[in-house]
C-alpha cells in the first residue's frame, strides 16, 4: 500500500489527529489530495520537524523496524509504542513501511540502543494549585515589567552593538545595573523583544521597531503571549525545550523530567537543561516544579492566556523618590527618572524636562496626585522648576540670548562664547541646541524661542528600528484539512508545458515536485529545493523561479541574495515553501 493510498484510508478524526501532530504541513499552499500530502508528509523539512519530537523508545522502534529486527523488542513495550508511529504518519500499513527519507536516515542513525525502557515513572508535583497561579502572574508580570523598562531605555539610548554584532558583556552589564537586574534577565529580555520583533538594528545599535508603542498598549496577556511564543518557537534548543514542557503537562514533576530528559529528547545536544528550565520559570510557565497555565497554553493544552491587568501602584515619597509597581504612568516617566528596579527619582532637571516637552506644573501635579498623594517637597521643587522654566530665552539668530539685565551680565562674566548686544540681550556663534545644553549645564533653566520669538516646546529624540519582514503564514486547522482532504481526495496534477518540459529535463522528481516546481515558476512564488551542484555538494534553497533557460532554471536564491542558474536536472527534491 502507498502512502497516499493508507492516508486516504484514514477516517476523518484519525487524519485530523495526524495533521495535529504534524502541524507543518497545515501552512498554505495546503496539500490538495492525498498525494500532495503523503509528498509533504515524506519531505526532509517535514520529517526533521517530527523527528525532534520523539522520545527515546518511539526512535528505537523506528530503526529496528528500518533493520527489521523490531521482533526482538520486547512485545508489550512495541504494541504500545507502534501506535504512536503510525499516529505520525511515520509508519502505515501491515509490512510496516516507511517514508524512504526516514528509511535512509535510519539506516545510518541508529544508535538509540537496543532495548525498549517504556516512559520513566515520574511523580506528580505536590504543589498548591493557587500558589502555582500566583508565581506564574508575579513572574509574568516581572517579565513584562522587565522587557519594557529595557525597551523604553533604548528608546531614549539606543543599546551599543559589537562591530562583530550582537551585544556585548559591557553593555549588559550597564543595563543590569540601571535596570536592578541579574544580568541573565536582561539577556533573555533582549533575546525576548528580538525574537518577536519589538527590538531591531539602528545605525547606532539596537533601539525597539515602530510596533513596540502598540505592544507596549496592549493587553498583558496578549504582550505576554507574543514574547512567549517567541521563545517556545526558537530554533536554538528548541526540542528540549518543547520536551521539557510537554512532559510536564497534567501535574508532573518539571525537575523529575529534567532529570530524565535523555529519554523525552534523546536527540539533544550537550546544552545545560538548567537554562531552559530557568528561562521558563522567568516567563512564568514553570512555577513550583509545575508547569503552570501559562506553560499549558504553549505546550497546546489551554487555548488563550488568561492575565489580570497590570494596576501601576505608585507610591510618591518626600525625599522625590517614587516606588512604582507595574507599568509607569506618562506623567512618572516625563518627569522623573529610574533609579533602580521599582524606584524612580525626581529632580530639578527631570521636572526641568517635563516642562521642555509642554507640560505644565498644575497639570504634573494634579496628574501625580492621581496616583498618589503628593508630598510638599515634590510641589515646591515642580513649582520652583516652573518658576525659574523660561526665565531665560534662546532665541535662533545664531544666536541671541534673552534675559533680564542682571542675568544676562551674570551669564556674560560666567561662560564664555557670549557678547552682550544690549543689556538684556546676548549673542553666541554656537547652535542654539548647544547654547541650551550649555546654559542648562550651567543651572539656568532656559527654553528655546524660534524666529517669530514663540516657545519651542522640545520632544524627547525617540530611536525606533523597522520591524523585521515577518513572512504570512496562513495557516488552516486539522480539522478543515481533514474535511477539504476527504471531500476532495484525489486532485488531478496539472499537466501543462512548463510541467512537461521540466519532466523531460529531470525524471527523478515525483508528479507533486515536478507540479510545485511547475507552478512557481509559473507564477512566479517561491518554492524549496534540494540541490546538487556540479562539484556534489548539496544545499537545501529557497528560490524564486523567474524563467526556463534552456536546461538552466534562472532564479533568485534567498541564500545568496542574488540571481543564480540551477541546472534542473541537479534538483533533488522540491517543497512548497513554507
Amino acid at each position: 500500500m502507498e502512502f497516499d493510498e493508507y492516508l486516504a484510508g484514514l477516517d476523518e478524526p484519525a487524519l485530523a489527529a495526524l495533521l495535529r501532530a504534524r502541524p507543518d504541513v497545515l501552512v498554505e499552499p495546503a496539500p490538495r489530495g492525498f498525494a500532495e500530502l503523503a509528498q509533504r508528509l515524506s519531505s526532509a523539512s517535514s520529517l526533521v520537524a517530527v523527528l525532534q519530537t520523539l522520545n527515546r523508545d518511539q526512535l528505537v522502534a523506528g530503526e529496528a523496524i528500518t533493520a527489521g529486527t523490531q521482533h526482538l523488542l520486547d512485545r508489550r513495550l512495541f504494541r504500545e509504542v507502534l501506535p504512536q508511529l503510525q499516529a505520525l504518519g511515520l509508519v502505515w500499513g501491515t509490512d510496516l513501511r516507511l517514508p524512504p527519507l526516514l528509511a535512509q536516515h535510519w539506516s545510518f542513525d541508529s544508535d538509540h540502543g537496543p532495548e525498549l525502557t517504556g516512559r520513566p515513572e515520574l511523580p506528580l508535583t505536590s504543589a498548591d494549585a493557587a500558589t502555582v497561579s500566583r508565581a506564574a502572574q508575579a513572574a509574568a508580570a516581572a517579565l513584562l515589567d522587565g522587557v519594557t523598562s529595557l525597551l523604553d531605555k533604548a528608546t531614549e539610548r539606543p543599546i551599543a552593538a559589537l562591530k562583530k554584532g550582537g551585544i556585548g558583556s559591557r553593555e549588559l552589564s550597564r543595563l543590569a545595573r540601571e535596570l536592578s537586574a541579574e544580568p541573565g534577565s536582561v539577556a533573555l529580555w533582549l533575546d525576548l523583544a528580538g525574537a518577536s520583533g519589538l527590538l531591531g538594528e539602528v545605525d547606532a545599535g539596537f533601539a525597539p521597531t515602530t510596533d513596540y508603542p502598540e505592544w507596549r498598549q496592549g493587553r498583558p496577556a496578549q504582550r505576554w503571549a507574543q514574547l512567549a511564543v517567541a521563545w517556545y518557537s526558537w530554533p536554538e534548543g528548541g526540542p528540549v525545550r518543547r520536551a521539557l514542557l510537554t512532559a510536564a503537562a497534567g501535574g508532573v514533576s518539571v525537575r523529575a523530567v529534567a532529570a530524565e530528559i535523555d529519554w523525552f529528547c534523546p536527540d539533544r545536544d550537550d546544552e545545560d537543561i538548567a537554562v531552559p528550565l530557568r528561562e521558563a520559570e522567568l516567563l512564568g510557565a514553570v512555577a513550583a516544579d509545575t508547569l503552570t497555565e501559562l506553560g499549558e497554553f504553549l505546550v497546546g493544552r489551554r487555548d488563550d492566556v488568561v492575565l489580570p491587568e497590570q494596576a501601576a501602584g505608585v507610591v510618591l515619597q518626600s525625599d522625590l523618590t517614587a516606588v512604582v509597581s507595574g507599568v509607569p504612568a506618562p506623567v512618572l516617566a516625563a518627569a522623573a527618572v529610574r533609579e533602580g528596579g521599582a524606584v524612580w527619582r525626581f529632580s530639578a532637571a527631570s521636572v526641568r524636562s517635563a516642562l521642555d516637552a509642554g507640560w505644565r506644573a498644575e497639570d504634573l501635579l494634579r496628574e501625580l496626585g492621581e496616583l498618589s498623594a503628593v508630598p510638599q517637597p515634590l510641589a515646591y521643587l515642580i513649582n520652583d522648576v516652573e518658576r525659574r522654566h523660561g526665565h531665560v530665552r534662546v532665541r535662533e539668530v545664531r544666536c541671541c540670548v534673552l534675559a533680564d539685565e542682571a542675568t544676562a551680565a551674570e551669564i556674560e562674566h560666567r561662560l564664555p562664547g557670549f557678547t552682550r548686544l544690549a543689556p538684556t540681550v546676548l549673542s553666541s556663534s554656537d547652535s542654539p541646541a548647544n547654547v541650551l545644553a550649555l546654559l542648562r549645564k550651567a543651572g539656568y533653566a532656559p527654553v528655546g524661542e524660534n524666529p517669530a520669538g514663540a516657545v519651542v516646546v522640545e520632544r524627547r529624540p525617540q530611536h525606533r528600528a523597522e520591524p523585521p519582514a515577518m513572512v504570512d503564514k496562513n495557516t488552516l486547522t486539522a480539522e478543515e484539512l481533514a474535511a477539504r482532504l476527504i471531500a476532495e481526495p484525489h486532485v488531478p496534477i496539472k499537466r501543462g508545458p512548463t510541467f512537461r518540459r521540466l519532466a523531460r529535463l529531470n525524471r527523478d522528481l515525483s508528479e507533486p515536485e515536478l507540479a510545485w516546481l511547475a507552478e512557481a515558476l509559473d507564477t512566479g512564488s517561491d518554492v524549496v529545493i534540494g540541490y546538487r551542484d556540479r562539484k556534489g555538494s548539496r544545499t537545501v534553497r529557497r528560490i524564486r523561479p523567474e524563467q526556463l533557460v534552456d536546461d538552466w532554471l534562472d532564479s533568485w536564491c534567498y541564500l545568496r541574495e542574488d540571481d543564480r542558474y540551477f541546472a534542473v536536472a541537479n534538483i533533488e527534491c522540491v517543497e512548497a515553501a513554507r
